[in-house]
């Protein structure tokens, strides 16, 4: 089979131009934190490490119903049932072993202006814990082409809404590192900053990073670049930063998650740059291939197989969707979304604790976090997961329950739902010194507020 025309196998970038989609790869997921939201800002979180097969793809605002929707909507593409594909080898080979970006124009022509076009940045694995790909900054200027002055790698982060990139102004610690790339201001045509540049930290649960504002032009594609501003690092903080080649954070949250004076990255693509205001992760379930950042409408490369659950956006801050349960085991009738609580339930309690649960189940919310690694839960959660999963053989994980979550289809009406099945393969984590495996939980309690 020939090469498809939707596919540019020399680079970073890719583009997607298919008037005919015929890629039907279905053994794809996305390595996503899965995060509970209780009342009083009680949250868990929860992440598969080796999904099962899915794509996900999330919206801003519902096109489909022609209604521009405050809350938004997220939906996630269900799992197929064959690993089988329309794609030849050679095409999934193309998809996998991108090495440089060319350099195209930039266009300032909105995605999706024409019909079916589409563009990805590949993403790759790095020590089986985080995906990066690559992001142009700046601008090179020459007989009207323009291409990005340096190219970043980095992680792309529905849980954070800040932008963070390596620059000149970091002259030790983790980003001089070999391997490290750095954005220097005074080569981009198109950088600018204040005169007093405004001085901002962001902690992570793994580190924090500080440095000053500055703006320019960031590439999310061959045709998608957009004048953002953003974090120039300074300094690196935290074992994330000395373990992993990172380049910087690219926050794809809502505004209110926005820690500085500045619009959010995503608030930019929906006003500038996304005609079609959707993107999608993608993930080969060998997690060693890596896989893609898709900006468009997914659906018409037809990476999915079977029906669409669409799930609406809880709070316009995460993507998060309406939790209505969480049970240890499929056969289970013990819901433990009560655990959110930080206090324990008693039925003494009367009304006053029964209205409490009634404010918990319309507020619980699970994230969907691309930038982070293990399931977190709060202390009453994380005691009760880790009491009755304890670490034990790998060759016996197939005993411990299937994690199910009760997601919420409709925001309004409670027995509307769909459930979300998690296998022990997908979150038992296994240790390389003693060939145990122990469920990859954290606890809320133990990370930085």
């Amino acid at each position: 089979m020939d090469q498809p025309h939707w596919l540019n196998p020399t680079s970073n970038y890719f583009e997607a131009r298919s008037t005919e989609p015929r890629c039907g790869m279905v053994t794809m997921v996305p390595c996503l934190q899965l995060m509970l939201l209780g009342m009083l800002s009680t949250c868990a979180a929860l992440k598969t490490l080796a999904p099962p097969p899915a794509v996900l793809a999330l919206q801003r605002f519902p096109q489909r119903h022609g209604i521009r929707s405050a809350a938004g909507s997220m939906r996630s593409m269900e799992r197929s049932g064959l690993a089988g594909t329309t794609c030849s080898s050679r095409q999934i080979s193309a998809l996998t072993k991108h090495q440089s970006v060319l350099k195209h124009s930039m266009k300032r022509n909105r995605l999706a202006t024409r019909d079916g076009e589409l563009s990805m940045v590949r993403l790759k694995d790095v020590a089986s814990t985080e995906y990066v790909g690559v992001l142009g900054v700046g601008s090179n200027c020459s007989a009207g082409r323009c291409v990005p002055a340096a190219e970043l790698y980095v992680v792309f982060d529905t849980g954070s809404a800040d932008v963070w990139l390596a620059s000149d102004l970091c002259t030790s610690g983790p980003c001089t590192m070999e391997g490290r790339h750095r954005f220097n201001r005074s080569s981009s045509s198109t950088f600018r900053q204040d005169q007093t540049p405004q001085a901002v930290t962001t902690e992570y649960a793994t580190g924090a990073l500080s440095g000053v504002m500055g703006t320019d032009e960031l590439w999310l594609g061959p045709e998608i670049s957009a004048a953002q501003q953003f974090g120039l690092i300074s300094q690196e903080y935290g074992s994330a930063f000395l373990t992993m080649p990172l380049d910087g954070i690219v926050g794809l949250g809502f505004q209110d998650l926005v820690n500085v004076n500045g619009k959010a990255l995503m608030e930019t693509l929906v006003e500038k740059v996304l005609a079609h205001v959707e993107f999608a992760f993608f993930f080969f379930q060998d997690i060693s291939k890596g896989g893609a950042l898709i900006w468009g409408d997914a659906e018409q490369l037809k990476l999915h197989k079977g029906s669409i659950t669409w799930f609406p956006v809880a709070q316009e801050k995460y993507w998060s969707v309406p939790l209505r349960g969480f049970r240890l085991g499929r056969n289970s009738t013990e819901d433990l979304l009560h655990l959110l609580l930080p206090f324990e339930r008693h039925p003494e309690d009367g009304p006053v604790m029964a209205s409490a649960d009634v404010e918990l189940y319309q507020k619980a919310q699970l994230i969907l976090d691309s930038g982070t690694t293990f399931f977190t839960a709060p202390q009453r959660l994380f005691n009760k997961i880790t009491t009755v999963m304890e670490p034990t053989s790998c060759h016996h994980i197939h005993v411990f329950p299937d994690l199910v979550f009760t997601v919420g289809t409709d925001l309004r009406n409670f027995s509307a739902v769909h459930e979300l099945v998690v296998p022990p393969e997908v979150y038992m984590v296994r240790d390389p010194f003693d060939h145990h495996c122990e469920p990859g939980f954290m606890n809320l309690a133990a990370l930085p507020q």
